[in-house]
């Protein structure tokens, strides 16, 4: 079950945050605690939307338990909702191996044809995964995806 991100950025304050392989660590938690700490525009909770294709999931992790770890430290309680998606991708398809030396050599009386253009790419479904953190309870959030604090 999906939460519209329409819905949530109408009712709160939501600032959306993606993480890659090459986004520093140090950086994306001090954006975290920035956002959470500022006054949301009319009273409105602050909801930060951390996002990582699967190959940055670990970093994603990283960054929200170190988020979680500064606010905690000072005493504040913090709420975390995970969600997990797909979305769709192409993505090179990989070369076909080739034989080795040791191969017949009865391959050699066959002609390669050419590759077809659209066998270049396929299309695959990448696992995305998404935190929300803020420091009051979320209620759609946590009817959707449960809550940890």
């Amino acid at each position: 079950m999906a939460v519209d991100e329409n819905a949530l950025q109408s009712r709160y304050n939501l600032v959306n945050l993606s993480v890659s392989s090459s986004t520093q660590i140090s950086s994306r938690t001090s954006a975290v605690a920035k956002h959470l700490e500022s006054n949301g525009e009319e009273g409105k909770t602050n909801i930060v939307a951390l996002t990582a294709a699967s190959k940055a999931a670990s970093k994603l992790i990283s960054i929200a338990e170190i988020a979680k770890r500064d606010f905690v430290a000072k005493g504040e309680k913090i709420f975390q909702y995970n969600a997990l998606s797909s979305k769709m991708v192409e993505m090179p398809r990989k070369p076909q191996h080739k034989l080795g030396d040791d191969a017949d050599e009865s391959d050699d009386a066959f002609e390669v044809m050419g590759e077809k253009e659209d066998e270049g790419m396929i299309k695959r479904k990448v696992p995305v995964l998404t935190i929300y953190i803020a420091k009051t309870p979320v209620k759609e959030l946590k009817t959707a995806y449960g809550e940890q604090t």
